[in-house]
């Protein structure tokens, strides 16, 4: 008989062992116990400029951005070119543009090189202008 009692003890304590244990609800959005699984979002974009006729290259790039806002104004004529990126993201931004020697245009006679990293959170907006024997950036950053 005592064995019968200590049997059913044992075996009431692992019932209510096992039903302490959480169960997890999976993926139903009627349910407010259930758990619904989010996956990280990435978003990137990119722009590659060359205009020949000035031996010049000019790109922006955003990746591994968890928000992104990007708009561009881009201007490309044989004697000039001007750019002008808003943007406002959170991750990694790449900008930049390097001008050739336009009588030879060769890689080794660069005349200008412009490159800018951001990583982090970020609002920028940036204009650059490219002219023929001239070169101008202004706006790097907006004023604090």
């Amino acid at each position: 008989m005592l064995r019968e009692v200590l049997i059913a003890l044992l075996c009431i304590h692992l019932l209510t062992a096992a039903s302490a244990q959480p169960v997890m609800l999976i993926g139903s959005k009627s349910n407010p116990n259930a758990h619904l699984f989010s996956y990280d979002q990435k978003f990137r974009e990119s722009t590659y400029l060359e205009n020949y006729n000035l031996s010049m290259a000019a790109s922006k790039e955003f990746v591994d951005c968890t928000h992104l806002y990007t708009g561009m104004n881009l201007w490309s004529n044989p004697d000039w070119v001007e750019i002008g990126i808003q943007a406002n993201f959170t991750g990694i931004g790449r900008l930049g543009y390097v001008v050739y020697d336009p009588p030879t245009g060769k890689l080794k006679d660069e005349t200008t090189r412009i490159s800018h990293e951001f990583i982090g959170n970020f609002t920028l907006d940036e204009h650059f202008q490219v002219l023929r024997n001239h070169k101008n950036e202004s706006c790097y950053l907006p004023p604090i």
